[in-house]
């Protein structure tokens, strides 16, 4: 259902995967929708492209395969992108310029601290950062983090972090180099970073995943300043 489909169209596709290729009868009697239900729901999946129509005689047979979503749902996702780049400049244009830019963003949940981590990859330099990573691997899991520091790399942002001297984050500093990162270590004994700190561009991050999950973002020249004073008071 999150890729679209609704319960019915659910049910029939499902029914078709598991009896293989099939007339709109047989799937009838398995899901107990009426026959000219079930054909609605197969034309509208075969227009999405999620299904295969055969004739056999008079009778027209149905296959669903998971690639075809697959390939389906890149077609879709590349023709939203170019949807997207041609609109956007036009939606620019009309917006008008005496509206007010809000300085300060709140996201709750771990999809909207997902959403307000991966505002770093705009970055235009350094990311200057005190990190808990620890949470960010718990929370956002091995493979979003490792999909974000690759994509991170990929655009060429440098990362300069003080964490707290661990087994995760010894794990990381030894991959400083290909990360495009610079670990600083601060010992236990100082404390623990429960809420990581990320600077960039005129930017401020908090996020705080320890308990409780929320981002703030504050866009502020002068927060940013003060924040890159303190980073370099504590970088050795």
């Amino acid at each position: 259902m999150e890729l679209g489909f609704n319960e019915k169209e659910v049910r029939v596709y499902l029914a078709l995967l598991e009896f293989g290729i099939q007339p709109a009868s047989v799937i009838a009697k398995k899901t107990g929708y009426p026959k000219s239900t079930v054909l609605f729901l197969f034309d509208t999946l075969l227009k999405r492209g999620y299904l295969r129509k055969s004739n056999r005689g008079r009778v027209q047979y149905f296959c669903a395969d998971p690639e075809d979503i697959k390939l389906a749902k890149e077609s879709e996702f590349e023709k939203q992108k170019d949807a997207l780049d041609r609109v956007l400049p036009l939606l620019n244009e009309m917006k008008t310029p005496f509206s007010s830019e809000p300085k300060t963003s709140f996201y709750e949940g771990i999809d909207g601290c997902k959403r307000a981590y991966e505002l770093l990859l705009g970055s235009s330099g350094t990311i200057l950062e005190f990190g808990a990573h620890l949470d960010l691997v718990e929370k956002f899991g091995e493979k979003f983090m490792n999909t974000f520091i690759g994509k991170r790399v990929k655009n060429g942002i440098f990362l300069k972090a003080v964490s707290l001297e661990d087994e995760v984050h010894k794990k990381l500093y030894r991959l400083n180099k290909k990360h495009l990162r610079e670990i600083q270590f601060f010992p236990p004994e100082k404390g623990r970073i429960y809420s990581s700190i990320a600077i960039f561009d005129n930017k401020v991050l908090l996020l705080n995943l320890y308990q409780d999950a929320f981002a703030i973002l504050i866009e502020n020249k002068e927060v940013a300043d003060t924040m890159r004073l303190i980073h370099s008071l504590i970088w050795k």
